[in-house]
């Protein structure tokens, strides 16, 4: 099992766990980040910046550290 930090620009996977608090969770959760969901890295900024991603149709930036907390499986669908 990886982490979305692994993940390369371009390439997707199935959230399988989030590894944070539950008030974090809670937030990602609510913008769509939840287990059994696809994410693709879009961008990943330069000098630990953040990271643009999508899941769905929603684009949206995470910071390195929560991209670290982020448990993924291959997306073979």
């Amino acid at each position: 099992m990886t982490t979305l930090l692994e993940l390369a620009e371009g390439q997707s996977g199935i959230i399988h766990k989030l590894n944070m608090d539950r008030l974090l969770i809670q937030r990602l959760n609510a913008m769509g980040l939840r287990r059994g969901k696809k994410i693709t890295v879009l961008r990943k900024a330069q000098f630990k910046g953040p990271f643009h991603i999508m899941i769905d149709t929603t684009e949206l930036m995470i910071r390195e550290h929560e991209a670290s907390l982020i448990n993924i499986t291959s997306a073979a669908l």
